[in-house]
């Protein structure tokens, strides 16, 4: 069996959004990694937010590794659909509660 990366996405996906990785026809999903709470100020944490709390730890810079979450989920699908309060229902919360938080995830679309 030979596998050919065919696409590569790193994403990152705000609160009330879903993650839809889809492949081609013939492909699969292969999750590299997926990471979720409060890592960067980018698309879905603002300077803002930041600056009311500072960087304690607590309030930035929190995360937990959810790879083997979505792993379970997606990888070997041709697409999957995830909302982000999956996530939170598996009881996963690495930030202060009540703070805005993200998933950001790498996966391959690859073909055997």
């Amino acid at each position: 069996m030979c596998l050919v990366l065919l696409y590569t996405a790193t994403e990152d996906y705000c609160m009330l959004e879903m993650f839809q990785p889809r492949c081609l026809k013939n492909e699969v999903i292969l999750m590299k990694s997926a990471t979720y709470g409060r890592m960067r100020v980018g698309r879905c944490i603002t300077p803002e937010e930041v600056a009311a709390f500072g960087e304690d730890p607590r309030y930035f810079g929190c995360s937990s590794d959810v790879l083997s979450t979505l792993d379970e989920k997606c990888s070997g699908q041709r697409e999957c659909d995830i909302p982000l309060s999956y996530i939170s229902s598996k009881n996963i919360k690495p930030c202060f509660p009540g703070l805005t938080v993200y998933l950001e995830v790498s996966y391959e679309c690859i073909s055997g």
